[in-house]
């Protein structure tokens, strides 16, 4: 008995865990591509990666923090990197490298 229930409770956990992770890379990939086209660049792959997931706690509650990299050109024979950050449903920040050679800090686009 409780360890059908264990087993129900791992896969149930397994599975909102990967439909959770389907819907925040989504949401991140549209992110990244609005931002590239904000700003005139190239969004390049039509994808992004995960670059970090850890647990946090925002009002009391459980939340995922996860960091997805992108790469995107501004001319259309470079790569450069970005980020899209998120804690749960909730876009953070996305960042933007700056032009190689640029004397300009990494720039940073907050969401509205």
């Amino acid at each position: 008995m409780y360890s059908t229930l264990a087993a129900l409770v791992i896969v149930g956990t397994a599975l909102w865990f990967w439909r959770d992770s389907l819907r925040a890379r989504e949401l991140a990939v549209r992110v990244a591509r609005r931002a590239c086209d904000a700003e005139g660049l190239q969004f390049l792959d039509d994808t992004v990666a995960l670059a970090a997931l850890r647990p946090v706690l925002e009002r009391g509650r459980p939340l995922l923090r996860r960091v997805y990299d992108f790469e995107f050109s501004r001319r259309g024979n470079d790569r450069q990197g970005g980020s899209v950050c998120m804690t749960g449903a909730r876009l953070d920040t996305v960042y933007l490298a700056p032009e190689p050679g640029a004397d300009v800090p990494l720039r940073a686009i907050s969401p509205p």
